[in-house]
């Protein structure tokens, strides 16, 4: 084995160590992630090994030919199961990354083919060199807000999709169809021209999933309007009811008292005390809950708890919240009314006996809430304990739990104790 065909072996499985981990870092698993890492390291190992041995039996040139049919196709059906989004996020992510990892493999062939040196040690070396700082770029500032994205906005993957697989196929074809690139060096401005292109559009298909997340947001803070709405309208709906009530009673009173008179004078004390008793109930049906002292957060509370209380859920709540401005409580009430009605929908098919929701609520001398509800069935948690569901539609809630927290300096943990769930939240 000579010195290229050395350094051709050695840089080749690098490449797809740095491709997985680029990959890796982008998607979205089905299983927590240190299990999601397990099998994808595992899974992997033939890949890299067979990568080792073509590129030592053929070299740079004809392994980089085969390297659609013994590494990506190969690579996309393993990622494919384990991934959690099968769809053109997927997709996606992967031909993004492939695409940007072949253009880099490929520019270092041309420097190192041009280079005074003929043993590859310039395409290994830069390798080494570029590699780590694209990684860190990947885990610092693409990660978050595209993992975000992949969790918030559902139409618009499958496009990106199948263009990201066509420049990552029309790298492969350019590079190395009917030959090597550097054997073809009046092709390299097609080359640069397919660059261009592929920046240009993942650059516009970035602003446009940015401008999507954009609208999503939007829609959160419609969310909140609208739940500000039903509660405002609950509440005057049970003003109204209340006021009505108490016109009665107004209306009674005279007949009360005129009544009470009379069975006072006639010494008839046991019938007046249960008279008054009873007259006593019927005020206290009227009475509201006051749930916390905070309005906008009390209005909340009590729509949530009173639709709670009408499926027969018994609640313990003790909730210390009261200075605090109005604009705030507006979007602490979208983060609680999430955290409650998961909670709702977690026991309402339970048994009557073990339907209850507790919850707390401090503001001193941090701000911490939280939810806790008997649960039936297994609730996954995540390497970084965030709650794992496979199903459509579900988890929205703590996705925009988790958002709120990341906006303002808040954690969130989820705990699972003796059958019971608990969400904590706790602002810095």
């Amino acid at each position: 084995m000579n010195s290229i065909t050395i350094f051709s072996a050695l840089t080749a499985p690098y490449v797809i160590i740095f491709h997985i981990a680029i990959f890796f870092f982008l998607n979205e698993f089905r299983y927590p992630t240190r299990k999601a890492a397990i099998l994808t390291v595992v899974l992997n190992i033939p890949v890299l090994i067979s990568t080792i041995v073509i590129y030592g039996l053929f070299g740079s040139e004809r392994g980089g030919q085969y390297a659609l049919f013994f590494c990506v196709i190969p690579q996309v059906i393993i990622f494919y199961m384990i991934s959690r989004y099968r769809d053109g996020r997927f997709f996606s992510t992967y031909f993004f990354s492939s695409g940007i990892n072949i253009f880099i493999v490929q520019i270092t062939n041309l420097i190192d083919y041009y280079s005074p040196y003929d043993n590859h040690i310039v395409m290994f070396i830069l390798r080494l060199i570029l590699y780590p700082p694209i990684l860190a770029l990947t885990i610092n500032v693409l990660s978050k807000p595209y993992h975000r994205a992949m969790a918030t906005i559902q139409s618009g993957w499958t496009m990106f999709g199948c263009i990201s697989a066509l420049y990552t196929l029309l790298l492969l074809i350019v590079f190395n169809y009917p030959n090597a690139l550097v054997k073809r060096p009046y092709d390299i401005p097609v080359l640069l021209l397919i660059f261009v292109l592929m920046m240009l559009t993942n650059l516009y298909y970035v602003q446009t999933l940015l401008r999507q997340e954009n609208y999503y947001h939007e829609k959160d803070v419609n969310q909140v309007l609208e739940l500000q709405m039903k509660m405002m309208q609950q509440k005057i709906d049970q003003t109204s009811q209340e006021e009505k009530s108490l016109s009665i009673i107004r209306h009674d009173l005279r007949h009360i008292l005129t009544t009470l008179s009379g069975m006072i004078k006639d010494d008839q004390k046991a019938s007046a005390i249960a008279y008054i008793e009873s007259n006593i109930g019927s005020v206290d049906e009227i009475s509201p809950v006051k749930w916390c002292e905070q309005p906008v957060l009390n209005a909340m509370f009590s729509s949530y708890f009173g639709s709670a209380i009408a499926q027969g859920i018994k609640i313990d709540a003790k909730l210390e919240i009261s200075d605090i401005s109005d604009s705030d409580a507006a979007a602490l009430s979208l983060v609680f009314a999430n955290a409650v009605e998961n909670a709702i929908q977690a026991i309402k098919d339970l048994p009557e006996d073990k339907r209850m929701i507790r919850t707390k609520a401090l503001l001193y001398p941090k701000l911490m809430f939280s939810v806790s509800n008997p649960y039936r069935g297994t609730i996954l948690l995540d390497d970084e304990g965030i709650p794992i569901t496979l199903k459509s539609g579900h988890g929205t809630g703590i996705r925009s739990i988790l958002a709120w927290c990341e906006k303002n300096n808040a954690s969130c943990d989820f705990k699972i104790d003796n059958n019971w769930f608990t969400i904590r939240i706790v602002r810095n």
